[in-house]
């Protein structure tokens, strides 16, 4: 049985090498396909960690699905830790308000924004500035800070009378300190309406619990003079006062902005000195989310499933920081480590689509028509239309039932695949040297061996060979490794001629022979060539 992932917010990562081939990255996606079948919609997610080929792009879109999502690395980046549900508030929203949701929602940030989610700034209690307004004086600052008009949204005055003149003076508590454009604070004291009018004073809010027959009578007597109730205390109120600044007076807008897509090694050290949470940005200046000290601290292991490779150095980075939970592999065993015992399905076949289209059907399962182009695709990519020597029974079987799902001509369909892969007239070599290699070891001598597939390598030409043996001796002082082999491989002649960078030259003739040549029956570089190069290192350290 494939075990159970564990509950979490993100998806399990189904990933192949970083080099992606058809098979790396069919399988990626299958099979995370079938997990999300077996286990609940979105609980893994196929991913590739390069480019696709032209023949993998081309499979993808005849099957009508998406290729899988592309990721640079296996590092856990900001977008997967962050908090998206964050609790902003607009450009007109209040101090208070902002508090309030620091408080209710155990928050350190709130981010200010406005009506199409640009973050404008960040007010937070860590915040100097913040907790300098709680504390201040706020009644020197009426018409500075805070406009009448924000003192009765933020405490829900009732307007009785509204003002002929500005308020833009102070706010006073003492009838006797009055000046013009003052905002006078009073109890349930109906006279303090004719104290306002002779002092030439903007409005009056009155703390009383209802418009009484006194009132009504100041109101007819002093109709120039604006009236606002307050229901609560005159201590109530001055204490409320700082609460109504809105929250555009009093945010920071000098504080770093992270984007979705950093890596979190990249701001750890950030985040861990910043009081507060960061805001996360999109490349616009749109709010995504907020990124605290406790996410990080908490944050998870990325969880990985690998598909079609064993080697540590063929997997993305960031892969020593992950939690492998299995490997579904056709190729030996490589030096991938696990702290942990984990499910590795490993099996001698001629690709890993092989071992995914064998899962659906020990699960009692079929894959749908799509996938089976798919999977399809994949095995005759791998196995050269079933010529490669890695070819089993088992893989000739999987094929034409999986031709028969996916109602293709098995044999026209293979050959249109194949001749797809064919780049070499029309890539650079250095571009086509990248697109399938891979890097091996034996004991501490470390080498590399490309491979490129055409559809007749007569047709290139000298000049062309004269390219990739340039490219491969700056990408073997590159790699550091002993020697850089490419395989160019004739799918219809079932052969390949071999190009050789070799630091030891001397050592290459009985390694590898004449420089090049034409290996014949040699397709496959995990059955036949890495081994025959194996043996012949170990025959050559033993002499």
């Amino acid at each position: 049985m494939i075990p159970e992932p564990a509950k979490a917010t993100r998806p399990v990562l189904v990933v192949g090498h970083v080099r992606p081939d058809a098979d790396s990255a069919v399988s990626a996606a299958v099979y995370a396909q079938l997990l999300n079948q077996l286990h609940g919609p979105g609980s893994h997610l196929g991913v590739v960690l390069g480019e696709l080929t032209p023949q993998t792009s081309w499979l993808f879109q005849l099957a009508g699905l998406p290729a899988p999502a592309y990721l640079p690395d296996l590092r856990l980046r900001v977008a997967d830790i962050m908090c998206r549900e964050t609790q902003a508030i607009s450009e007109t929203g209040s101090l208070g308000e902002a508090l309030r949701a620091l408080v209710e929602h155990k928050a350190s940030v709130v981010p200010v924004v406005d009506s199409s989610n640009q973050l404008l700034g960040l007010v937070s209690d860590r915040l100097p500035s913040c907790n300098y307004f709680h504390n201040f004086n706020t009644e020197d600052f009426l018409g500075v800070l805070l406009e009448l008009a924000d003192l009765e949204r933020a405490l829900g005055l009732a307007r009785w009378q509204a003002p002929t003149r500005p308020a833009r003076g102070r706010i006073q508590l003492d009838p006797g300190a009055l000046h013009p454009g003052d905002l006078l604070l009073t109890g349930d004291t109906p006279g303090a309406m004719a104290i306002a009018r002779r002092h030439r004073a903007a409005a009056v809010i009155a703390c009383v619990p209802r418009l009484t027959r006194e009132w009504k009578l100041a109101l007819k007597q002093y109709p120039y003079i604006g009236l606002f109730q307050f229901r609560g205390s005159l201590m109530a109120l001055a204490s409320q006062l700082a609460m109504a600044i809105p929250a555009r007076n009093v945010m920071t807008q000098e504080f770093p902005r992270l984007s979705a897509e950093q890596p979190l090694e990249e701001v750890r050290q950030l985040v861990a000195e910043t009081p507060y949470g960061l805001p996360v940005v999109s490349p616009d200046g749109k709010l995504e989310g907020v990124l605290s000290r406790a996410s990080l601290l908490n944050s998870p292991r990325q969880r990985l499933i690998l598909v079609d490779h064993f080697e540590r150095h063929q997997a993305g980075e960031g892969i020593g920081r992950a939690d492998i939970l299995e490997i579904v592999d056709h190729h030996r065993v490589g030096t991938i480590e696990t702290p942990v015992p984990i499910r590795v399905d490993c099996r001698p076949v001629g690709s890993t689509a092989t071992i995914i289209t064998s899962k659906f059907s020990e699960h009692g399962l079929q894959p749908d028509r799509r996938q089976a182009v798919l999977l399809l695709g994949a095995l005759l990519a791998d196995t050269l239309l079933l010529t490669s020597p890695t070819t089993t029974d088992t893989d000739r079987t999987h094929a034409r039932q999986l031709a028969k799902r996916a109602r293709l001509n098995l044999q026209e369909f293979g050959r249109d695949l194949l001749a797809r892969n064919d780049q070499t007239a029309s890539l650079p070599a250095a571009e086509l040297l990248e697109m399938d290699l891979k890097e091996f070891s034996t004991g501490k001598l470390r080498f590399a061996v490309a491979q490129v597939e055409t559809v007749d390598r007569a047709r290139l030409p000298k000049a062309k060979l004269a390219e990739f043996s340039r490219a491969m001796a700056a990408r073997r002082l590159q790699g550091g490794w002993e020697f850089l082999a490419l395989m160019i491989t004739d799918s219809f002649r079932g052969d390949s001629l071999v190009l050789v960078e070799e630091a030891h030259p001397r050592r290459r003739q009985s390694l590898l022979g004449a420089n090049p040549s034409v290996w014949p029956g040699c397709v496959s570089r995990k059955k036949q060539f890495v081994p025959a190069i194996l043996e012949r290192l170990k025959t050559d350290s033993e002499s």
